[in-house]
């Protein structure tokens, strides 16, 4: 399960707009940041996208009524940005740490799968993760 997904899944088996606690939160970005430190450099590349594009798809919801609600509502989707952000943050930290800047898209991004969690072999060739 990624890392948004399993937030958003927390916030609905909650059964309310709770947020999450420091504690879940934590343990979220540490299990988030010992996924990148595995990632070869093409993995980190994708997953680069892969949260730009969930944050952009997560700043849409905001004012779009359909999305928001099919995401829990706006506090849920105020939530998600929040630990979006948090995420983006923590990759940022790991491209600085091993030197790296993001680089232009290679291919397909698939919504639903981060990087260390990618089963398209497709997918994976165009991102240079496996050779082609």
């Amino acid at each position: 399960m990624s890392f948004l997904s399993d937030l958003l899944e927390i916030l609905r088996t909650s059964g309310s707009r709770h947020r999450l606690s420091r504690e879940a939160m934590n343990c979220h970005a540490a299990c988030y940041r010992e996924n990148l430190q595995r990632c070869s450099e093409p993995m980190l590349q994708y997953e680069w996208v892969w949260v730009e594009e969930h944050l952009r798809e997560l700043r849409r919801a905001q004012v779009d009524a359909e999305l928001s609600r099919r995401l829990g509502g706006r506090e849920n989707v105020n939530i998600l940005i929040s630990e979006c952000v948090m995420a983006q943050l923590i990759l940022q930290e790991e491209f600085s740490r091993r030197r790296l800047r993001p680089k232009p898209d290679h291919g397909a991004v698939v919504p639903s799968e981060e990087a260390w969690e990618i089963t398209s072999l497709r997918v994976k060739q165009e991102w240079g993760i496996v050779p082609a």
